[in-house]
């Protein structure tokens, strides 16, 4: 695939940061607004939508001693989750409400750990970015309200950091529609396991997490199960995904392990995977990266998917590989800390992996992912 330039990246991230002519804020009274609680909204990007203890945590409450501590605590965000709506309201409003929010991070905005993250798109047009907002660090509550186009989809991103998400609401004119999106293109979510870089360590705001931009350019729901120092690959976590009926599984931990606990851990979790789900594809990737030299960990890693491939090419024919070298541009500009890619890289990211996504699942046709 060709490289993007520099300066068309530049246009591009430009288009998916700023507002441009977009919704703007409003000051009005929002008790003039019918407001919907978002538990009985249909919240996407939940992969066990019947079995949390809240809607807007990750992992039901079986699953906590599976793993370390850590991977239940990051469990309790909403990373990844996301409302879509269509309205005739010339008028919408959300707001939300934290028990507690994150401490403050010197590499990540405000935005990327506590902000709401809003998008439109016009019937038969593109997403286009709207308006971020984060919550009083007083009282621990946001509201948001931005006047809207009568009929235009609305998307909604939760915030990425903010522990056991305590309220959200999405509140329209008394009197208009509040009706489903139009479905995606598959039926089935992608569900994506990694590290901190999937989670969206980085991002400005939940909306430019690479798993949220690819997304929306392939028009799947993405089920996000990044979690930051803690993509480590137990096999218990194989079981956990099977149990999500996916479109697809990407299993993006290169940066999370040494090539020792990948010798351990890298190639019975893919069998495992495969064994419960023998049909489903299964992409694996290699870690991003600023230099254009694969990493030893990718070397490893696409060992095990050639030895696989190589041994039984029918049972492995939907298995998949993506390569790290690519994923960023070959610049010291695309990270915070030569590692986790800021929005320029990860608004490169994005589209990498919505082609790698829809080549999968397009060229896989399958009845039951059809919406």
């Amino acid at each position: 695939m060709k490289t993007p330039s520099l300066s068309c990246l530049f246009r591009a991230l430009c288009a998916l940061v700023l507002p441009g002519a977009s919704p703007r804020a409003l000051a009005l009274p929002s008790a003039s607004l019918l407001w919907r609680d978002g538990a009985t909204l249909a919240i996407e990007g939940r992969g066990f939508p019947d079995e949390t203890d809240s809607p807007y945590v990750r992992i039901p409450e079986k699953w906590k001693d599976a793993f370390p501590e850590g991977v239940w605590r990051n469990s309790r965000t909403s990373m990844g989750m996301c409302v879509r709506f269509v309205t005739s309201s010339a008028v919408v409003g959300i707001r939300w409400g934290a028990v507690a929010l994150p401490p403050a991070h010197p590499q990540m905005a405000p935005g990327g750990q506590t902000g709401i993250d809003v998008y439109r798109r016009a019937p038969g047009g593109d997403w286009t970015h709207c308006r971020m907002a984060t919550p009083d660090p007083k009282d621990r509550r946001g509201e948001l309200l931005l006047n809207w186009k009568p009929g235009d989809e609305c998307l909604v991103y939760l915030p990425m950091r903010i522990p056991n998400l305590a309220s959200f609401e999405i509140g329209v004119a008394e009197g208009s529609s509040f009706d489903p999106p139009p479905p995606h293109a598959v039926a089935k979510p992608v569900v994506h396991y990694g590290t901190s870089i999937v989670h969206g360590a980085r991002a400005s705001r939940p909306g430019m997490a690479f798993p949220a931009i690819y997304s929306r350019l392939a028009d799947v729901e993405v089920v996000n199960l990044g979690f930051p120092g803690l993509g480590r690959m137990e096999l218990p976590m194989a079981d956990l995904l099977a149990e999500i009926d996916a479109a697809l599984y990407i299993v993006d931990c290169d940066w999370n392990m040494e090539v020792e606990m990948q010798q351990e851990r890298y190639e019975p979790f893919v069998r495992r995977l495969r064994e419960l789900k023998p049909a489903t594809p299964i992409l694996l990737c290699g870690g991003c990266t600023e230099t254009g030299v694969a990493r030893p960990q990718e070397v490893f890693a696409k060992g095990v998917y050639d030895k696989l491939k190589a041994e039984d090419p029918e049972k492995w024919a939907n298995l998949h590989f993506l390569s790290g070298v690519g994923q960023l541009p070959v610049s010291s500009d695309a990270t915070t800390d030569h590692i986790h890619p800021n929005d320029y890289g990860l608004a490169h990211m994005g589209p990498v992996y919505a082609e790698a996504v829809k080549h999968i699942i397009f060229a896989n046709p399958n009845k039951e992912n059809e919406p």
